[in-house]
């Protein structure tokens, strides 16, 4: 009987940890939509409620991809893992001429190719449109590295899944990759797109248009560059253990034939 009760005990706990999961998860549709403040004429628009990225010319929408922002909500807090709101713009393009599947770590391929829906693995893959935040509640969005990027796990896309950036199908990304550049506005939204495009037509929503002197002061390497030199003193710390192990095992190698010698 004993046996009986810790069972229901325990399924009782899984299946509430499964409902507050996927309560978590669904945040963005319980919640009410927030029409956009202004609108890109040409450019990306990402609308959380219904998990879409619609690439935008002259006010137009051009085509659209499903996608999966973070599972644990929205907001700008370093280590929150959640997804930031706002305008903000395209400050780098890495991974052109990849192949699709191609991890990343720090911005860089490593060599290995990761099939779709690879069991246990969730990289960074196929190409990676770094954004920067342009707003007081966004600014730190370079810095935590919120990015566009391919996904092994595309069997999550279209619902939040992330840990704070846009997830997309590789073969999707490849594709947006090649129509975005450095500059582009990006507006992610906590609505629709069919909301969102129906702000794109009224005449009294602001449009979004960044000056040359703002995109010329964007971001570029310093996640990157940050990251170089952490790796060099990584190669430091590496090179100066295994130098030391190296005389470690000279120091017994020579006791050892002292032993041996007496």
């Amino acid at each position: 009987m004993l046996n009986v009760r810790s069972l229901l005990t325990g399924a009782a706990a899984l299946l509430a940890a499964v409902l507050a999961a996927s309560c978590q998860q669904n945040a963005y549709y319980r919640g009410p939509e927030v029409k956009p403040r202004a609108v890109v004429k040409d450019g990306v628009a990402i609308t959380l409620k219904d998990q879409k990225l619609t690439l935008i010319r002259n006010g137009k929408k051009v085509k659209d991809y499903d996608v999966s922002t973070s599972k644990f909500g929205i907001g700008s807090r370093s280590g929150s893992n959640c997804t930031p709101v706002g305008i903000h713009a395209v400050s780098s393009k890495i991974g052109d001429g990849q192949p699709s599947g191609m991890v990343f770590k720090s911005c860089r391929p490593t060599g290995e190719v990761v099939p779709v829906n690879a069991r246990g693995r969730d990289p960074i893959v196929t190409r990676i449109i770094q954004l920067a935040g342009l707003e007081g509640r966004n600014r730190n969005s370079h810095s935590r590295r919120i990015y566009i990027h391919g996904t092994p796990e595309e069997r999550k896309i279209g619902r939040p899944a992330s840990y704070g950036c846009i997830r997309m199908r590789s073969a999707d990304v490849i594709d947006l990759f090649r129509n975005v550049y450095r500059g582009m506005p990006i507006a992610i939204e906590l609505c629709t797109q069919e909301t969102y495009m129906k702000a794109e037509e009224t005449a009294g929503t602001r449009r979004i248009k960044l000056p040359d002197s703002l995109i010329a002061s964007l971001p570029t390497d310093s996640v990157r560059r940050s990251t170089r030199s952490y790796s060099r003193r990584s190669l430091a710390r590496s090179r100066s253990s295994k130098a030391r192990r190296t005389v470690a095992s000279s120091r017994r190698t020579s006791s050892s034939k002292k032993r041996r010698r007496s």
